[in-house]
């Protein structure tokens, strides 16, 4: 695989928020090192997990710049691209490009119904020529949950025939095992990821390149072991608790669970805050959410 170092464990990061509903560039930073020091190879800013689109391209340039500045090291950041608008997109490609991030992770335009192929790829395409046409890789996000649109084998096929060797990976968020592996089969060329622990064991025994996710922000280490091993008999405990986590998660707000999560943690409560219309658990909810990851091993104090 050409770009051998995309694999591992990839956190969809979580953003902190200030009172005002922006950026909170400083706690942001803290966690993206806590993260890359417990068993992460990179992290994503933005995404889904990151409220990717409830936040401005400006407000997320400016974070990462401030990112930079405290001294992190954007070599390690995969940035979202979470936008319908080719501008937006372009300024948030060129941001990541000069300021040296490993890549982006684009997800495909959403809100108009059914656009063809030939639409996806000239909206990418509008996005890099916007941006001046960097040197960067790019990785495709694949949530049609949200976005409504699949990047199927075909359209993968017209983007490599468009993009070439700047197309490096794809992120698979159908949670769907059979479609993760078919892309790992298919591409073997390409970082493919999903974003699904419960997918993580069979895909990379399958060549894939391991998870993109948002649990990373609380159990990294516990998925790291898993990535290592991920058919051995010393990690079938945690890929147990893997699936519970998820399943506590999924029953609790998505991502808000993992910001109530983050905020035991850090001993922080600013983390429970969420960019309206989202909004962060109230306290029961938190402590219900504590109590089901406290079954599975999880201690605030040194949470994996």
């Amino acid at each position: 695989m050409p770009n051998s170092d995309l694999c591992g464990v990839i956190s969809a990061v979580t953003t902190p928020v200030t009172k005002s509903f922006d950026i909170d560039a400083a706690r942001l930073a803290r966690h993206c090192e806590r993260l890359l020091s417990t068993g992460c190879s990179f992290v994503s800013t933005f995404g889904t997990t990151g409220e990717g689109a409830s936040l401005s391209s400006q407000h997320k340039v400016a974070a990462l710049e401030q990112l930079k500045a405290e001294g992190a090291d954007l070599a390690r950041h995969i940035p979202s691209v979470m936008t319908p608008s080719a501008d937006e997109a372009g300024r948030m490609i060129a941001a990541a490009a000069a300021l040296g991030c490993r890549g982006v992770l684009v997800l495909p335009p959403f809100y108009y119904d059914a656009p063809t192929d030939e639409g996806i790829v000239a909206f990418i395409d509008d996005a890099m020529t916007r941006a001046g046409r960097p040197d960067i890789d790019i990785l495709l996000y694949n949530i049609p949950r949200f976005s409504r649109i699949t990047y199927t084998p075909e359209l993968i096929d017209k983007l490599i025939a468009k993009f070439g060797a700047a197309i490096v990976g794809l992120k698979d968020s159908t949670g769907v095992a059979a479609n993760a592996v078919m892309l790992a089969e298919r591409y073997p060329n390409l970082s493919i990821f999903t974003g699904d622990d419960r997918v993580m064991p069979g895909l990379v025994t399958a060549g894939g390149a391991g998870m993109i996710g948002g649990m990373p922000n609380v159990f990294c280490a516990d998925l790291a072991k898993i990535y290592a091993a991920p058919t051995s008999p010393e990690t079938a405990t945690l890929r147990e608790y893997a699936a519970q986590r998820i399943g506590t998660v999924d029953s609790n707000g998505g991502m808000l669970a993992l910001k109530a999560a983050l905020a035991a943690i850090y001993d922080d409560a600013a983390w429970l805050r969420a960019v309206p219309p989202l909004q962060g658990l109230n306290s029961a909810q938190a402590t219900a959410v504590l109590a089901a990851f406290a079954k599975t091993g999880f201690v605030p104090g040194n949470a994996a």
